[in-house]
């Protein structure tokens, strides 16, 4: 009985150093930031675009489940992927881009970083053996101000509180409308 006492307590020790050796990364849809945090304390806050309406970034606890330098996507015209961190059985992944306008969602789920804050994001986690992803904040697209549509509200018109960002994208603002 001893023995086996003194299992359990020796692998619950030996879980308890891998998890504090991994990376922490918290990412919050609401404030479209990124935050990573090494066992040594070290910390980074970075800007994210997450996915946009109808293709909304999960909530939840994840582990980072798989690591690519050099990622191209199957599902979207091959298009870069640097330094993909796969979080998700659906080919979720932290990732790098070139896009502009970080800060905003804008993805298909994925959570965009600039590429070189993705290589530092890529470059920890391969040197710590792993990552835990932490995602808080709204369900729904963050960072989008509601838009009554004028087909479902009456003829009430839109306040000048209710409008869409001007830096926002024409086509950002019929894909929010029109939930394409």
């Amino acid at each position: 009985m001893k023995v086996i006492s003194f299992l359990v307590v020796l692998i619950a020790m030996l879980m308890t150093t891998t998890v504090q050796s991994k990376i922490l990364i918290k990412i919050d849809l609401d404030s479209q930031r990124l935050s990573a945090t090494r066992a040594s304390g070290e910390t980074v806050v970075w800007k994210i675009s997450s996915g946009r309406s109808g293709y909304e970034t999960p909530i939840g606890h994840f582990s980072v489940m798989r690591m690519e330098k050099d990622h191209h996507s199957d599902e979207y015209d091959q298009a870069p992927m640097p330094y993909a961190l796969f979080f998700s059985p659906r080919g979720l992944a932290i990732h790098g881009t070139l896009e502009k306008g970080l800060g905003r969602p804008a993805s298909h789920g994925c959570v965009r970083l600039a590429v070189p804050n993705a290589q530092q994001l890529f470059n920890w986690v391969e040197e710590e053996g792993g990552a835990q992803v932490d995602i808080t904040g709204s369900t729904r697209a963050a960072g989008r101000a509601s838009v009554p549509s004028a087909l479902t509200s009456g003829n009430a018109p839109i306040s000048r509180s209710a409008r869409p960002d001007p830096s926002e994208t024409a086509q950002e603002d019929v894909e929010s409308v029109w939930g394409f």
